[in-house]
C-alpha cells in the first residue's frame, strides 16, 4: 500500500526503483536506514557565535514570510520526492530544513524552509516561504500533487506568524503554541512561528512578554542575514535562473547527493560529480570611489549612516578600469539594504579562492570591481565600487569540497586503472 501511494506523488519525476525505496521508508520508519543521512554540520551545534551586531538584538517577526501547511499521510513522500533535501527517514529528518523547489533543468524556482512536523500532529509539514512567491509555490505543489493524500493550505498573517530569534533571546519553547527550530544556515539563530487565530497579534504579544528587549524590524534581519551571505526570496534567488550550489545549498544540507529521484535531480548531481562551482552567492559591501575600504578588512561592515543608490537586481559587476576582454562581466548584483549587499561572484577573479590547479586570479593589492547600471528615468550612467568577502564558514566548506571532488578523481582514475589491468590479463 506505501509503493502505492509513493508512486502517487510525482510520479512523472522519479523512476519506480526509489518509488519502491521510499515506499519501503514509509512502510517501516521504526527500523535503521542502511545509509545514515548527512546533516549538514553547521545546523546545530556549530551555529553558536554570531555577529557582534546580531548579539544586540533580540527577535523579529518576518511579516515577509508565509506558510503553506501540508497534512496527510503522504505529506513526506510527496516532499522527499520533490526536493533535493533529504526527508525521509523521519527520524533522521533534522526540525527544520532549508532547501529549494527546483525544475526539470535543475534551476530553482523557489527558494523554501521545510518545517518537521510536531509531536501533536505527526502529519502536518509547513513550507515557510518569501511571501511574494506563496501562489507560485502552491501552483507548483498542485501540479505535482496528483491523488497524494494530504490537505494543502496557504495561511493568511492572522492564521500563521513567522518569527527569528536571536540567541539572547528569551526561551520561547515554553510558550503555548510557538514552534522554534535551529536555523540549519550557519551563524544565524532560530527560527519559529505560530499557528491560530489572530496568529501575528498573539504572536507578538507572547513574545513581548515573554522577553525583556524590543522587537527589531526586518531590516535587522536583512542586515544579519546577508552579512552572513545567504539569500532568500526570488529577488536575491532569481527564478528559473539560480543553481542550487551557486545559492550554497549544498553546505547547509539543502541537497543531498546520495538520495533517490527527485526533480531536477540529473543536471545537480551531475554538476557535483563533473563540474566545477566557479560562481557562488557572496556578501559584499559598497564603497566610494574616493574612499576605499581598508586591505585588511575580512568582513562586510553594516553603516547605518552611508548613503549609496541601489543597483538594480542583476546589474552587472566588473573589474574597474578593464577594457575590452577583461572588462566582461564579473559578477552580478543580487540585492542588499544601504552599504552590505549580496552578489553572484565570479571566485577565482573576485576572491582569493582557488578552485582549480590554475589558482586565483585576483590580487588583492590592486583588483577593486565596480557595480555599473543605467538610471531608469534619467538614462544617467552610474556606478558603485564593490568588494566581495569569503565567510569563513563558506570558505571552509569550498575548500572541504574541492579537496572531496579531488579525492573522487582519484578513486575514479584508480578504478579506470584496474579495470585496464583486468583487460589486459
Amino acid at each position: 500500500m506505501a509503493t502505492k501511494l509513493a508512486s502517487r506523488s510525482v510520479a512523472s519525476s522519479i523512476c519506480s526503483r526509489c518509488e519502491r525505496r521510499a515506499g519501503a521508508q514509509l512502510q517501516n520508519l521504526s527500523s535503521p536506514s542502511r545509509r545514515k543521512s548527512r546533516p549538514s554540520k553547521w545546523s546545530s551545534t556549530n551555529t553558536r557565535q554570531y555577529s557582534i551586531d546580531a548579539l544586540k538584538l533580540s527577535h523579529v517577526v518576518l511579516s515577509g514570510r508565509t506558510l503553506i501547511s501540508l497534512e496527510g499521510p503522504d505529506a513526506a513522500d510527496f516532499l522527499h520526492n520533490l526536493i533535493p533535501a533529504p526527508v525521509l527517514p523521519l527520524e533522521e529528518t533534522s526540525s527544520c530544513i532549508a532547501s529549494a523547489f527546483l525544475n526539470a533543468k535543475g534551476r530553482i524556482l523557489h527558494d523554501a524552509f521545510v518545517h518537521k512536523p510536531s509531536k501533536e500532529n505527526p502529519q502536518r509539514w509547513y513550507l515557510e516561504v518569501d511571501t511574494n512567491s506563496a501562489s507560485a509555490i502552491m501552483k507548483h505543489v498542485k501540479k505535482h500533487k496528483l491523488r497524494s493524500k494530504f490537505k494543502l493550505q496557504q495561511l493568511s498573517p492572522e492564521e500563521g506568524a513567522v518569527f527569528y530569534l536571536w540567541p539572547n533571546s528569551s526561551n520561547l519553547e515554553n510558550v503555548e503554541g510557538v514552534e522554534i527550530h535551529q536555523d540549519p544556515r550557519p551563524k544565524m539563530g532560530r527560527r519559529g512561528y505560530l499557528v491560530g487565530e489572530d496568529a501575528t497579534q498573539s504572536l507578538r504579544q507572547r513574545i513581548a512578554a515573554e522577553s525583556s528587549k524590543e522587537e527589531y524590524h526586518w531590516e535587522d534581519y536583512l542586515v544579519h542575514r546577508m552579512s552572513n551571505g545567504h539569500a532568500e526570496g526570488p529577488v536575491e534567488i532569481a527564478s528559473e535562473h539560480a543553481l542550487p550550489q551557486e545559492s550554497n545549498l549544498d553546505f547547509y544540507g539543502g541537497i543531498d547527493f546520495h538520495k533517490g529521484c527527485y526533480l531536477g535531480q540529473e543536471l545537480t548531481i551531475r554538476t557535483h560529480h563533473t563540474g566545477v562551482v566557479r560562481k557562488r552567492i557572496l556578501p559584499v559591501q559598497l564603497y566610494a570611489h574616493d574612499n576605499p575600504l581598508p586591505k585588511d578588512q575580512t568582513r562586510p561592515l553594516y553603516n547605518p549612516t552611508a548613503a549609496f543608490p541601489q543597483p538594480p537586481n542583476e546589474a552587472n559587476i566588473a573589474k574597474c578600469g578593464a577594457r575590452g576582454r577583461s572588462g566582461r562581466s564579473t559578477g552580478k548584483w543580487l540585492g542588499g539594504y544601504g552599504n552590505i549587499g549580496l552578489a553572484l561572484c565570479r571566485l577565482e577573479i573576485m576572491t582569493d579562492l582557488s578552485l582549480t590547479a590554475e589558482g586565483s586570479a585576483f590580487n588583492a593589492e590592486n583588483d577593486e570591481f565596480e557595480v555599473s547600471w543605467q538610471d531608469g528615468e534619467t538614462k544617467e550612467d552610474k556606478s558603485v565600487k564593490v568588494k566581495a568577502f569569503v565567510p569563513p564558514w563558506l570558505r571552509q566548506s569550498i575548500q572541504e569540497s574541492i579537496k572531496a571532488r579531488s579525492d573522487r578523481s582519484r578513486a575514479r582514475r584508480r578504478e579506470d586503472s584496474e579495470e585496464e589491468e583486468e583487460d589486459v590479463d
